[in-house]
């Protein structure tokens, strides 16, 4: 019997101990150690801030492009990641990530970071979500979440951005990093 209970509890602590862990909240990103496979630092929530600027003969003659894009604070983001050790995990919440999530490779302009959303021309039309979004590599983890693979981004700024589904747009809150 006492062997039996042992056996109980040793397989018991090793299940435990194996365990998958999974983002508690949905939608919050965390960097995820491939060596161990424990969550370490969320990644920054940063605020975006859209601005459309006109070229200057749109002004002078009336022909031209508008063009429109979003904007972060700062030079880069606070965190870098490793792409050798380290991914990215996500409580998705059961949704697929192709259909919420974009990671998006931003230009740097010295004392901000940007992305290109769209642009209206006076002959060309209008277009929207110009992104330069990444396609994403993931595989399922535990019961609600993803891991998004860094392995093929190339060195640079980045920002995931959640998509929300009712309008379409992104959202005005990202979670920015750096891959070197």
């Amino acid at each position: 019997m006492k062997t039996y209970i042992c056996t109980l509890l040793l397989s018991m602590a090793f299940a435990f101990a194996h365990a998958q862990t999974e983002p508690e909240f949905e939608l919050e990103p965390y960097v995820f150690n491939l060596a161990d496979s424990t969550l370490a630092s969320p990644l920054p929530c940063e605020s975006a801030y859209s601005k459309a600027k006109a070229a200057a003969s749109l002004y002078l003659t009336g022909i031209g492009k508008v063009k429109s894009y979003y904007y972060i604070k700062g030079e880069s983001s606070p965190l870098t990641i490793d792409k050798k050790k380290s991914n990215i995990i996500i409580n998705t919440g059961g949704t697929s990530p192709q259909q919420t999530l974009s990671i998006i490779k931003l230009s740097n302009m010295g004392t901000k970071r940007r992305w290109k959303t769209g642009e209206a021309g006076t002959f060309t039309g209008a277009s929207a979500n110009e992104d330069d979004a990444v396609v994403l590599k993931y595989k399922r983890y535990g019961s609600e979440s993803v891991i998004i693979s860094t392995a093929g981004l190339e060195p640079g700024e980045y920002c995931l951005a959640i998509t929300n589904m009712m309008t379409n747009t992104k959202s005005a809150k990202v979670y920015t990093f750096r891959i070197e």
